[in-house]
């Protein structure tokens, strides 16, 4: 079950390509996969936030008034709905791409499961060892998870 790698310049391809994967946690998985996946969840949490502030800034009445009246509530409401379908409708392809890319490091996929530990109990430094790791080159040629992403070329993979 493998999908075709989109073309180098199709960013949109590239950020959704996890989604295509969504449940495909054998293979490998290059870092253009995974950073602009990362973008494409940036974005889109921004945009909810965006959208959140905008609508609070709508509804102020006055700037004196305290705590949250009804359509504050219902703007949080929407701002938590919104937030957690984007993180659930999101979180099993990123586990696969986070297993996938761990198998493009040589490394077994089980360790999305050390990284979950590792990012929920440590946090920021948790978050920061994550990103340190998925940065990291890809092993050069085949391995256990199959051939190189992008072939036996790696130098290319940001450009």
């Amino acid at each position: 079950m493998s999908t075709a790698l989109p073309a180098k310049g199709n960013i949109l391809g590239w950020m959704i390509l996890p989604l295509k994967r969504y449940a495909q946690f054998d293979g490998r998985s290059g870092r253009r996969e995974f950073w602009w996946f990362s973008a494409y969840l940036t974005l889109s949490y921004t945009i909810i936030v965006a959208v959140w502030i905008a609508f609070l800034a709508f509804n102020e009445t006055s700037f004196g008034e305290t705590g949250l009246d009804d359509s504050d509530s219902v703007g949080l409401i929407v701002f938590l709905v919104l937030w957690s379908a984007v993180f659930f409708g999101n979180f099993l392809p990123g586990l696969a791409l986070t297993s996938r890319r761990f198998h493009d490091l040589g490394l077994p996929g089980w360790l999305v499961v050390v990284t979950l530990l590792a990012v929920f109990m440590l946090s920021i430094i948790g978050w920061i060892g994550y990103m340190i790791v998925m940065s990291l080159p890809p092993q050069k040629g085949e391995n256990q998870y199959g051939p190189p992403v992008y072939g036996d070329e790696i130098a290319d993979v940001f450009s």
